[in-house]
């Protein structure tokens, strides 16, 4: 037979169309190694158009990883593999690359591959017998553990521990084998307690602490001492916070009078706003009535925080005691305050009730009061309300969800001539997007261009705005983007939530490698739990019935490639959405993505084969049952059970092979499971498909009597089709007539409807909806109601919108 290539060929040359080239459908796939996370390089089939291979093509970002982060996830990946191991140096230098970056954030992933890499590393020592990573690289990991990460839990607990077992070990191996290593030391603790502290261990750090950090301190080595004692035992405080701890606060509060620690301002600030996060008055009462002073001025008392007391202000104001609060307020009135003082002040006022006039008039209190000891004393310190002042009224005032307030105190401020910095644009964002005000919070966005973005709460107000400019229609991408922009320059890490967004907003207007973009720069510095967030808004988009298929199957590459760790359940769920698509070819295609993984948690397993089968049931697609059926066959980790067959068997009925669907029904028939109800029924389908059906279907039902099994609707209406399709109608006719009587149920749209659309023939179906017309005339109208199509192209019989669809 001659080849009809050029023919071909020069057709779409002529038509000025583009030659395309998609490969075989069922090619292998790449043989790749997919380094740790989930992250690697996105794959696509080779497309160039015609007489434009002159013209760029867009490159997708690699993955922004931190540097040494590909080794240890190689090292993880052949491990998996049972391949060849990266030499020890190798991962010993990654190791330290990792850890030498102090803006990383140790995610529990990355614990994960330090930790496999470190057991690595000491599962294969040096020849020399010195460590691979020296007390100073300890020190340096543990320090970068000891930071506030997402997501820590026990897993950055048992590295913390690991790390710390391996400088004891490191510094005694020092002592013996090498002069140049470090004992360790009470600076080389510090950053162990305080991890122990963030991951929930404090009772451990507290017991660690008793042992090293206690006083008294002499008066020699009172700065370094001091330090050490007022930073360990701070954490401890913090860890009991976190924890919600309030009985061992009170034991460690003892243990610091008895060890002579001193109990300092930052510790009673901990303690007081704790108290007043959990609207307890009178604990807040107690921690700011203890003594707080230092080590070098143990005679003198010193005062607490503005912050220390503006939260028991607020407090009291909550909860109406005003004469203790009044209490206070005199108290730092009478002396000569200090701004901060004046600042809990105002704090108070708001607190109780006052309006922004009058909160402005005791500004001027304090203005003139300051004015007048600076006459008598010129050396006399200046006080003023500045932009602190300004934005404490701004939060407390968002605290009360007051935005009318907080807009006031603004304009306020610029009144007296005080400028806003950072945070009040922060704060202007978050209370303007309470209130739904997209375009204020942009204009307040604009004021943090020129200011680097370093702290949460201004990330998080960035991240809410382009998230809500996303969801209104009123902003324009462009606007979007420049912001993104911005961000990216910054190098600011946006929020999952934020990422999901804008890719989702990618893929909505078909930019698919700007979607992948967004996920190589972010998603890496995720937790697993916050990449899950991204992961279930693609599969919500890959199923949701509006989107594009172009679109949806872009969602679907993005998915398969930049999170490889979807789950089984979610892929079966994207392949049912591309049977509903009627597009069981790329189903397909995601059947044998699991069909061809080698991970035990997303290889194909039994539900995988149902789901397919009926997919392919669904959509009568003869050529993907073939092949799935094949994969069936050579897979050794799935055994044929009924369910399975059961679905083979519904496939082979709806693509016209019903003869290889009955031999499916002897094979369940005689197995030692047997045939489950919807086997029968999926049984009398096949029959009603074949000729002389009925020679098969009666046997069956025969045996079913002599059984003795109960006949439940399901069963009968499919009997009742298979002899509606080998034109017995009397014979159905006389089964409904008894029906009632015999088996309990009574004829319904359901069971009336299938017998309708089983009869193919349009005279017969005339004979059929007069019966059912003088027998259930209500019946036939809520047919009528849903409808019907007519094959042939309008010359063939009619079929109503009733779903026929059977389980397996």
């Amino acid at each position: 037979m001659p080849s009809h290539l050029t023919r071909v060929v020069f057709r779409t040359m002529i038509a000025n169309k583009p030659l395309l080239y998609r490969g075989c459908l069922l090619r292998p796939p790449r043989p790749r190694i997919l380094p740790q996370h989930g992250l690697r390089a996105f794959s696509h089939s080779h497309r160039r158009p015609f007489l434009n291979f002159l013209k760029l093509r867009r490159k997708i970002k690699d993955p922004e990883l931190p540097a040494g982060l590909d080794k240890l996830g190689e090292l993880s990946q052949m491990q998996r593999m049972s391949a060849r191991l990266p030499p020890p140096s190798e991962v010993a230098t990654a190791f330290k690359l990792l850890f030498a970056n102090k803006s990383l954030r140790v995610e529990e992933f990355h614990v994960r591959l330090a930790a496999n890499a470190l057991t690595y590393l000491q599962h294969n020592p040096r020849q020399d017998s010195h460590p691979w990573l020296s007390p100073t690289d300890l020190r340096q990991a543990m320090e970068r553990l000891a930071e506030p990460a997402d997501g820590g839990g026990k897993t950055h607990l048992d590295f913390a521990t690991m790390l710390h077992d391996e400088q004891a070990r490191t510094s005694r191996v020092g002592d013996s084998a090498s002069s140049d290593a470090v004992p360790l030391q009470k600076d080389d603790l510090i950053p162990f307690i305080r991890a122990l502290c963030l991951y929930g261990a404090t009772t451990q750090a507290r017991a660690m602490a008793r042992k090293v950090f206690v006083g008294p301190v002499e008066p020699s080595a009172y700065d370094d001492n001091e330090r050490q004692l007022t930073t360990v035992w701070r954490a401890i405080l913090r860890g009991f916070v976190r924890e919600d701890n309030i009985d061992e606060l009170d034991r460690t509060f003892d243990m610091l009078r008895a060890s002579s620690v001193p109990f300092d301002l930052l510790m009673q600030h901990t303690l007081v706003v704790h108290a007043a996060r959990q609207n307890d008055l009178q604990r807040a009462k107690h921690w700011y009535s203890q003594p707080v002073f230092r080590i070098r001025k143990p005679t003198r008392r010193d005062t607490p925080l503005g912050g220390t007391h503006a939260a028991l202000l607020r407090l009291c104001a909550l909860n109406g005691d005003l004469s203790f609060g009044q209490d206070v307020v005199t108290n730092l009135l009478q002396k000569d305050p200090k701004k901060e003082a004046w600042d809990a002040v105002f704090l108070w006022s708001a607190a109780i009730g006052k309006g922004v006039d009058e909160v402005d008039r005791m500004m001027n209190v304090m203005v003139r009061r300051n004015d007048e000891a600076r006459k008598a004393d010129p050396a006399h310190r200046l006080i003023r309300p500045d932009t602190g002042t300004i934005n404490d009224l701004v939060e407390f005032s968002m605290s009360k969800q007051d935005s009318y307030s907080a807009e006031r105190y603004i304009t306020l401020g610029s009144k007296r001539g005080i400028l806003p910095n950072a945070r009040t644009y922060t704060l202007q964002m978050h209370y303007r997007l309470s209130v739904n005000d997209i375009d204020g919070a942009r204009a307040a966005y604009f004021g943090l261009q020129g200011e680097k973005l370093e702290d949460d709460q201004s990330i998080e107000g960035v991240n809410k705005l382009v998230r809500a400019m996303c969801a209104s229609r009123q902003q324009s991408f462009d606007d979007v983007m420049a912001i993104v922009d911005d961000l990216h320059e910054q190098k600011v890490r946006l929020e999952p939530e934020t990422v999901a967004t804008l890719c989702l907003l990618h893929l909505q207007r078909g930019e698919m490698h700007d979607a992948i973009d967004i996920i190589q720069i972010h998603a890496h510095k995720f937790t697993p739990q916050q990449r899950a967030l991204i992961r279930e808004r693609l599969e919500q988009f890959i199923v949701e019935p509006q989107n594009t298929t172009r679109d949806v199957w872009d969602t679907y590459k993005i998915l398969r490639n930049l999170f490889p760790e979807t789950t089984r359940p979610a892929r079966i769920k994207i392949m049912n959405a591309f049977f509903a698509r009627k597009r069981p070819d790329m189903a397909c295609h995601v059947f044998f993505h699991m069909r061809n993984n080698t991970h035990p948690s997303l290889e194909a397993t039994k539900d995988v084969y149902v789901a397919a089968f009926t997919g392919f049931a669904r959509n009568s697609d003869a050529q993907s049952l073939e092949l799935a059926h094949n994969q069936l066959k050579l897979d050794m980790n799935v055994e044929p059970d009924t369910q399975i067959r059961n679905a083979l068997m519904l496939a082979y009925a709806a693509t016209g092979n019903n003869a290889r669907a009955l031999e499916l029904w002897s094979e369940i028939a005689g197995s030692k499971e047997g045939p489950t109800y919807n086997s029968i029924a999926i049984a009398f389908r096949s029959c009603e498909g074949m000729p002389f059906g009925d020679q098969h279907a009666k046997p069956i039902w025969k045996r079913l009597k002599e059984m003795d099994i109960d006949i439940d609707k399901l069963i009968f209406t499919a009997y009742l089709g298979a002899l509606a399709r080998n034109q017995l109608d009397d014979e159905v006719i006389a089964m409904l007539e008894t029906v009632e009587d015999e088996y309990g149920f009574a004829p319904d749209l359901d069971m009336l409807g299938n017998w309708f659309n089983a009869t193919t023939n349009s005279d017969r179906q005339k004979n059929v909806e007069a019966w059912i017309k003088r027998h259930y005339p209500t019946v036939w109208v809520d047919l009528e109601g849903l409808g019907h199509t007519v094959t042939m192209d309008g010359f063939g019989y009619r079929l109503y919108n009733i779903n026929r669809d059977l389980d397996p």
